[in-house]
């Protein structure tokens, strides 16, 4: 009987047990991203790392502040000369992020858009700035009612001083992200 009555009670409060995109709960974590391209004769690999807080401010849609460190490597073919070059950034983006399905699932799927603006610093010469706009979806795998491992394919459009002398001078890509988010608050829906 206990079997039964405890069987019972998981099946009424697994809905409450994943209740992690509600109205009040905090959203902590972040992504890295890794992006290969070729921008005319250059060769880019980025790496980027972006922490990010938030918060629900209506059910399934959080909003907060991303700072996202970066690094590319540049290899540019001049003729028969290949030149490499490195550059750090730093930049900080407010998001908003909205999750398609209720609160309960163990799958979710999450569209997320972020503006950043900030600079970068090429080994040797002066920081120069910068903004981009970022649009990515995926799936977040809730692996207890508090964490989830998400997935995102991304595009990134890189715009300011930093690339001024581009073609349509900005630098457009996309990539790939892995993140890890922990959700934080009251447990069950109001």
């Amino acid at each position: 009987m206990k079997k039964v009555f405890l069987a019972a009670f998981l099946l009424v409060s697994s809905n409450a047990i994943f209740a992690q995109v509600n109205k009040g709960q905090w959203l902590a974590g972040g992504s890295a991203a890794f992006n290969a391209g070729k921008r005319g004769d250059d060769k880019q690999t980025d790496i980027t790392i972006a922490p990010d807080a938030g918060y629900f401010f209506i059910d399934q849609f959080a909003a907060g502040l991303r700072p996202e460190f970066g690094y590319t490597k540049t290899k540019t073919k001049s003729g028969t000369s290949t030149n490499t070059g490195s550059t750090t950034s730093f930049s900080l983006a407010p998001f908003v992020r909205y999750y398609f399905m209720p609160s309960g699932k163990m799958l979710n799927i999450f569209a997320d858009a972020s503006y950043g603006f900030g600079s970068s610093k090429e080994k040797g010469e002066e920081s120069i700035s910068g903004n981009y706009y970022q649009i990515k979806a995926g799936p977040a795998v809730f692996l207890t009612p508090n964490t989830a491992l998400e997935f995102a394919l991304y595009y990134k459009s890189y715009g300011g001083d930093a690339y001024e002398n581009t073609a349509g001078d900005r630098y457009n890509n996309f990539g790939l992200s892995v993140g890890f988010q922990i959700h934080l608050g009251g447990m069950t829906k109001k």
